[in-house]
């Protein structure tokens, strides 16, 4: 029973995932708006397992499919598979409540820096857009700052936001209620 509630939750995030990515590339075409770290934090902190890394690959496989991406394919998709590891760190919490929104929040505005520095330093090393020098580096930092400015922004909105309407349906939606499987307990939302 455990195994198919967190298949479907997985599928779900994979689903919603994809939907909102091409969505907004599509319509909103705000570079680095982007929904993917939410839905990896959630899949490792309240999932786990394979599927903190499952759910951020699948959602960038199929949309990069749709979109494309650039020689740093290796640094975007290992970065997504990272912020998973991260809402993974959560995972041993003995209750999700509005606390946790914030705790994720805060792992979210921490994703946001590590995706800068990760991608951007895979940019410069690939790309050969700048100098292999500690000044191109830095240059290729300052020109990542407006991408910086919008994930952070995107990040501040959407992690809270798909986090509290994943805490409503793990702890409302009956298909969801893994709190006697797992013997959690699940705090009342304050």
């Amino acid at each position: 029973m455990m195994k198919k509630t967190k298949f479907l939750a997985a599928l779900l995030l994979i689903l919603g995932g994809v939907a909102l990515r091409l969505l907004m590339v599509e319509f909103l075409r705000i570079p680095n708006l982007e929904v993917v770290t939410s839905f990896s934090l959630i899949a490792g902190a309240m999932l786990g397992g394979i599927f903190t890394f499952v759910v951020p690959l699948s959602i960038i496989a199929v949309t990069d499919m749709y979109i494309g991406n650039t020689s740093i394919l290796l640094f975007t998709w290992s970065a997504f598979a990272i912020i998973g590891i991260f809402g993974f760190l959560l995972k041993k919490r003995k209750s999700f409540n509005f606390r946790f929104v914030g705790e994720m929040t805060g792992i979210g505005i921490i994703s946001s820096l590590f995706f800068y520095l990760y991608t951007n330093f895979g940019w410069w090393l690939l790309t050969g857009m700048y100098s292999y020098t500690l000044q191109g580096l830095t240059q290729c930092y300052i020109m990542g700052l407006p991408f910086l400015r919008t994930n952070l922004l995107g990040n501040l909105l959407f992690v809270p936001f798909f986090t509290s309407l994943a805490l409503l349906a793990w702890k409302y939606y009956p298909a969801f209620r893994l709190s006697k499987l797992l013997r959690i307990k699940y705090d009342s939302f304050r």
